[in-house]
């Protein structure tokens, strides 16, 4: 069995201040979903985007066209997002969602491939990548979903983590105890993510991504509009 490659993590170079989380919305309140639904989306656009440039630094990961379709596929989805409800994610037990996040990716798809450079390798491998094959890259992910699964389903235990952390853990036992059984929850499932990329290195930096995007929505919120003056 191969090994799994880790996807290059950013410098973090600061502590977060995970004490803003103290000030996250409750549930049945009006900010809860849109709060808990820009934290989602902010983390699933960094997960695409670090499995994007793991793609471009193991570009050998093409030689083998069916476990790359499902990376690539899963790149193309677009971030879940759903009407005011408690789904934050694609949630893969539900059959409307998954059939969103496929005609997302199917959107999208045509344009990843073009992007790919395929120039060193020989014709039979480079003609699984033409943007013309999308539809029928989707369509085999589709009907052979294990691997897109694994990373979906990740997002959705990684979003309901956070919601543990933020509704039940931080009030109940405190910031510090509370964060250690989130950072484990981080690393269990960036490692469960896929058999090919190993996104553990990522933990704290997605954190960091959840943390700011939750400051950012808070401070948005609380912008007052200031009277022109005359």
């Amino acid at each position: 069995m191969e090994e799994k490659t880790t996807a290059a993590a950013g410098c973090e170079s600061t502590t977060i201040d995970f004490s803003v989380w103290r000030n996250a919305p409750r549930e049945r309140t009006a900010a809860y979903f849109p709060t808990y639904s820009t934290v989602s989306k902010a983390m699933q656009t960094a997960l695409r985007g670090w499995v994007r440039e793991w793609v471009a630094v193991n570009p050998e990961v093409l030689l083998r066209p069916h476990t790359a379709y499902p990376i690539l596929v899963y790149q193309s989805t677009t971030p879940f997002s759903g009407r005011p409800t408690n789904m934050f994610t694609y949630d893969i037990q539900q059959t409307e969602a998954l059939g969103r996040a496929f005609a997302s990716a199917a959107n999208k798809l045509g344009r990843e491939l073009k992007a790919l450079d395929t120039n060193e390798y020989p014709w039979f491998t480079r003609e699984h990548y033409f943007a013309y094959r999308s539809a029928e890259v989707v369509k085999y992910v589709m009907k052979n979903r294990r691997a897109i699964y694994k990373m979906l389903n990740v997002e959705t235990v990684l979003m309901d983590s956070i919601l543990k952390f933020a509704l039940i853990d931080l009030p109940k036992i405190g910031l510090e105890a509370a964060l250690v059984p989130l950072r484990r929850a981080f690393n269990t499932q960036l490692r469960r993510f896929s058999d090919e990329i190993d996104l553990t290195n990522r933990a704290e930096e997605l954190l960091r991504v959840a943390t700011d995007a939750l400051v950012s929505k808070i401070a948005n919120d609380n912008v007052v509009e200031m009277p022109i003056a005359a």
